[in-house]
């Protein structure tokens, strides 16, 4: 059905592009390479049929898959379906000369790489692997990540058009596709020009493992705690000197473990501490703090309450300021008003034989910024694994599974329309 071969030839060709997503550049995209593979996947969607081939001067790219509706299915109206994927890869690890290492035919040992002999796989510490038996795993050489986040999603919507070239006969609605640029910074999702992308519905293909679809992310609120001490001579510091950063540090102190994010998993809440600086007369810090209810976000900023009481009557000279602001909300909230998003995607998944598995994401992701919006989004699974890191992999299998799985989801969108 997927022509497999192209489909890894695909991948392994953007892989070896270096597209690493700079953090302090001023410029979108953040790196050239990101100009260089939209290059090419420019010319493969073209080659796969694409019309309405557009590339905007931030690498972003638009395009569309007609559709190719007649006899019964002439007369409905089909929602306009969007899937999108980015082409910048993390800052976390090294994007530069990606060595692929292909394993054919997995049998359940222990994965070693090639440049690291210190980094090693197995079903026994990434579990995922034990479903992956006769699968083709690939990863990095161990020096550097894959880009399987996101190559992989790039490399399955090329496919996706070239199957409906290759497959005219295979009805289907109007699709509209998204390349964008700097996803890993946060911002890609926040320039996509909504009006240019023209859907009802999107779907981002930048998920993980087989068969999940996210179905909720956290609650995402950010804030500073700043301190105010007192300055003076520490050889005469008696009574008078206070020092901010030790005040500050003793508040970081007073934070429940239980809610640090090592301590976590699943649906629990979390927060942490991240840009702590300052000196004797000032210091600061920014606090993250992560829930899937919004009460429980109000919860976790009233125990933040209770530290700075407990600290400021022990130190009743300094000041001491906390401001908490929302980043993201929920989109489970945004999704539940039209529940066919998620659903439709359900019965996808199960009509290629896989089980769905509903993913919280612990974390904020494109369709989370997409639904609040306006435009309706989730995120379906591609396959990589240990994302970001020099142990990074994917099943090709997987990859070959999630092409299925969106010929499916059209399908199941065409069937479903009046």
């Amino acid at each position: 059905m997927i022509n497999r071969k192209a489909l890894v030839e695909r991948f392994l060709k953007y892989v070896k592009i270096d597209t690493q997503a700079v953090p302090e550049a001023k410029t979108v995209p953040s790196s050239k390479g990101q100009f260089e593979l939209a290059k090419l996947v420019l010319e493969d969607l073209k080659n796969a049929g694409v019309q309405e081939l557009i590339m905007k001067e931030n690498a972003f790219i638009y395009g569309t898959i007609p559709e190719n509706l007649s006899g019964a299915n002439k007369s409905k109206k089909v929602p306009v379906l969007g899937f999108l994927s980015h082409l910048d890869t993390a800052a976390e690890a090294p994007g530069k000369n990606i060595k692929p290492q292909i394993i054919e035919n997995y049998k359940g040992q222990k994965i070693t790489y090639t440049g690291n002999s210190e980094l090693s796989l197995s079903p026994e510490t990434e579990p995922k692997l034990k479903n992956c038996i006769g699968h083709t795993i690939i990863t990095s050489d161990g020096t550097t990540l894959l880009g399987g986040d996101d190559k992989a999603g790039l490399s399955a919507i090329v496919e996706l058009a070239n199957y409906y070239k290759g497959h005219p006969e295979v009805q289907h609605g109007k699709i509209r596709i998204a390349i964008i640029a700097d996803e890993e910074l946060g911002i890609g999702a926040e320039l996509v020009d909504l009006k240019e992308f023209g859907v009802n519905f999107a779907y981002t293909v930048d998920g993980s493992g087989l068969g999940e679809i996210d179905v909720e992310s956290f609650n995402g609120f950010k804030g500073k705690v700043k301190v105010t001490g007192y300055s003076a001579f520490p050889g005469y510091g008696k009574g008078i000197y206070l020092n901010a950063t030790k005040v500050l540090s003793e508040f970081v102190s007073k934070m429940s473990e239980d809610l640090w994010p090592e301590n976590c998993e699943k649906r629990d809440p979390i927060w942490w501490v991240d840009e702590f600086k300052g000196g004797v007369g000032e210091a600061e810090l920014t606090v993250f703090l992560r829930n899937f209810d919004l009460e429980g976000i109000k919860k976790q900023e009233k125990m933040l309450d209770k530290i700075k009481d407990g600290i400021q009557k022990k130190y009743p000279k300094a000041k001491i300021a906390i401001e908490i602001a929302e980043s993201y909300k929920n989109y489970k909230l945004e999704l539940d008003k039209d529940k066919r998003v998620v659903s439709y995607a359900e019965e996808a998944i199960k009509k290629i034989g896989l089980k769905p598995v509903p993913v919280y994401v612990r974390g904020g992701n494109d369709s989370c910024h997409l639904c609040f919006s306006g435009l309706l989004s989730t995120n379906l699974f591609i396959g990589m694994e240990k994302m970001h890191s020099f142990q990074e992999w994917i099943s090709l299998d997987v990859m070959e599974k999630a092409v299925e799985n969106l010929i499916s989801l059209c399908g199941v969108w065409l069937e479903k329309s009046a």
